[in-house]
């Protein structure tokens, strides 16, 4: 049976993973990772994407692309495209760069772009290449941390979600980031099938569904189950505030009173209030 045609949405954000072919290292030396930098900014002009993030390893890279009126597809065959000959030219080598096909992932909500960003920062880490995610060069971490975007990665989307003050966004940034538990690869990359964009499958819009119980609605509400799991057990982390009221407002929307909603999430009507107001 033939393979489905992929579904890619325009205006969408992707998290992309290339391997190098058979996970040779291509990118082991500086110049290398740069000239993978310079091909992502000379097409973002051309195409009009933005970076949100990315990681750059020795076999592989991650990055996170918010695209606008194009298909990702598009855009990646030329950007792959232009590396690998480029590679091959200076290399005085021929044959495949990369793995055939790549890895996309639709980005389903901004709870999960977050920790998307932590799981794409922390790959370093992981690999026992350095001991903290802001100590490895070659990740987009250093431009938040800067508060300066370094003409290609976009840095405003994601410091405003943790807060509208410029100065709290990278105090909250840098706490999120250098958190010790780690982002599970299960989350980001097992999802998605080695080949054309397969975005996740799209949930219903909360309106849309029924009456749900209030821990459907968090999880719904929710990227993952570490977030979960925390607001169940009343952490006080503000990073998961946003969350909550927007957990309060759907169980609202369903007629919850609040004194069943604070109770399931372990705060009290009072603190529901606060929350909303």
């Amino acid at each position: 049976m033939g393979r489905k045609p992929a579904v890619e949405f325009r205006g969408g954000v992707y998290h992309i993973v290339q391997r190098g072919n058979n996970r040779e290292y291509i990118f082991r030396k500086k110049e290398d990772k740069v000239m993978l930098l310079e091909v992502f900014l000379k097409y973002r002009d051309v195409y009009g994407y933005k970076i949100l993030g990315y990681a750059i390893m020795d076999n592989h890279y991650h990055v996170i692309m918010k695209t606008d009126q194009v298909y990702i597809s598009s855009v990646m065959h030329r950007i792959n495209t232009e590396f690998a000959k480029t590679y091959n030219r200076i290399k005085k080598r021929t044959g495949h760069v990369y793995e055939k096909r790549y890895k996309g992932i639709l980005v389903k909500d901004d709870s999960y772009l977050l920790s998307l960003l932590r799981y794409v920062h922390q790959n370093p880490v992981k690999a026992r290449m350095c001991r903290t995610v802001s100590d490895y060069r070659w990740t987009s971490d250093s431009s938040y941390r800067r508060n300066k975007g370094d003409g290609l990665v976009s840095i405003d989307l994601i410091l405003d979600m943790f807060a509208a003050d410029r100065r709290r966004a990278l105090a909250e940034y840098a706490r999120f980031m250098d958190e010790d538990d780690f982002e599970s690869s299960e989350m980001f990359e097992d999802t998605a099938v080695i080949g054309d964009i397969k975005p996740l499958k799209v949930e219903k819009t909360l309106q849309e569904n029924s009456r749900e119980s209030m821990d459907e609605l968090l999880k719904l509400v929710t990227a993952s189950e570490k977030d979960f799991t925390k607001i169940k057990s009343a952490s006080r982390s503000r990073r998961l505030t946003p969350l909550k009221i927007r957990y309060i407002e759907e169980c609202l929307k369903r007629n919850y009173r609040m004194e069943e909603i604070g109770k399931n999430i372990g705060i009290s009507q009072a603190a529901v209030s606060k929350l909303l107001n």
